[in-house]
């Protein structure tokens, strides 16, 4: 721990001092150990308080060791914190990144959530997948999901959960554990999927037909591809139906030419059969977004899970697969998003495919070639 801050146990709790006992200096207390997996979790309960004139922040560093908890062991570190701004009587969760003793900057964040820095107990927890994605409930109801950039991700030597009370009262903790856990994502190989249709559109220019529901009319089959016509701004999707109505379905595309940074295209799943709602895996060549849509695929409005910053050029396979609650989205065979989709998304939703648009008069990447599978 921090030498300087107290830290006592007292009555089983363990009771860290507040922000003020030690002004001038960032520090925490670890526990004694480490996970050895890459998913992992840390759970407690506790009860923390301050004034709302100063931002208040009670958080769980992922830091390098269990042994060095000095601020400039905490520096350029994800940290997963209970946060309330100053003059606010809300509370929010939030990944942020101490850059100096003067600089922190917020990753990302929850919507408000009543209660957390109010003096009352509750139960927090917090889940690592595969190094990268963190999960945060609150009683058991999850609250909070967030894909770690590349350069934050844990591993082996960086899995020590260093607590930091930056609130202006002592934080009281009990029944604290710390474990390594089984993965709630399923491990899916190609054995495990049942292909249900497969298209290389390799025939005459004009109408795709052959089992597959097109929405809007600017597109069709060009040059052995599906892709957007015409000149006209706006979306258009293509979808088959799996006939799985228990969540597990996968689409895999090839791209036809480079994602750009203007119009994205889209492999999608549980699609309805209206075509009103569902998931999205958008490429950029930038980035990628793991979405769940509404509005049809026509005039879609995409409400993001979760993005991650990649490089793409069209040459390396994308494939989209869900379960009941999970989705995740690969590049070239590697896992390079995931999200918890929470109940958001009807699970019997049978329809899967792929999406493309023309946005400022620019096409997005059209699709060489689509296959859609349901569970085996």
């Amino acid at each position: 721990m921090n030498s300087n801050r107290p830290v006592q146990l007292v009555n089983n709790q363990l009771v860290i001092a507040d922000a003020l006992a030690t002004p001038f200096q960032v520090g925490g207390v670890s526990y004694e150990m480490m996970p050895f997996t890459p998913n992992y979790g840390c759970e407690f309960e506790i009860r923390i308080d301050g004034n709302i004139i100063q931002q208040q922040f009670f958080a769980m560093a992922l830091s390098s060791s269990w042994t060095k908890v000095g601020f400039s062991d905490l520096t350029e570190v994800p940290m997963i914190a209970v946060w309330r701004d100053v003059a606010s009587t809300t509370q929010n969760l939030r990944v942020i990144v101490y850059r100096n003793v003067a600089t922190i900057d917020t990753l990302a964040q929850s919507g408000s959530i009543n209660g957390l820095i109010n003096n009352n107990w509750y139960r927090i927890a917090m889940w690592v997948e595969r190094d990268r994605f963190v999960r945060v409930y609150i009683n058991n109801t999850l609250y909070f999901a967030y894909w770690l950039p590349a350069q934050y991700k844990t591993g082996l030597l960086r899995r020590g959960i260093n607590l930091l009370n930056q609130t202006t009262n002592p934080a009281y903790i009990r029944n604290f554990i710390l474990y390594d856990r089984k993965s709630d994502f399923p491990t899916m190989v190609a054995a495990d999927w049942a292909l249900q249709h497969s298209d290389d559109f390799s025939r005459a220019d004009g109408a795709v037909n052959g089992g597959w529901t097109q929405y809007g009319t600017a597109a069709g089959i060009v040059g052995g591809k599906w892709s957007s016509t015409g000149t006209t701004n706006g979306s258009r999707g293509l979808v088959s139906d799996t006939g799985a109505t228990d969540g597990r379905q996968r689409v895999e595309g090839v791209f036809g030419s480079a994602p750009n940074g203007t119009a994205d295209s889209s492999l999608l799943l549980r699609v309805s059969a209206d075509g009103s709602t569902g998931l999205a895996a958008n490429y950029y060549s930038g980035a990628i977004y793991l979405a769940r849509f509404t509005g049809g695929l026509t005039n879609p409005t995409m409400l993001d899970y979760q993005n991650t910053p990649i490089t793409l050029d069209g040459t390396q396979p994308a494939a989209f697969s869900c379960d009941a609650q999970h989705a995740w989205i690969e590049i070239g065979g590697q896992t390079v998003l995931m999200a918890d989709l929470n109940g958001a998304v009807p699970v019997a939703d049978s329809w899967a495919g792929a999406r493309v648009e023309r946005t400022s008069g620019v096409n997005s990447p059209s699709w060489d070639a689509l296959s859609v599978y349901r569970a085996a």
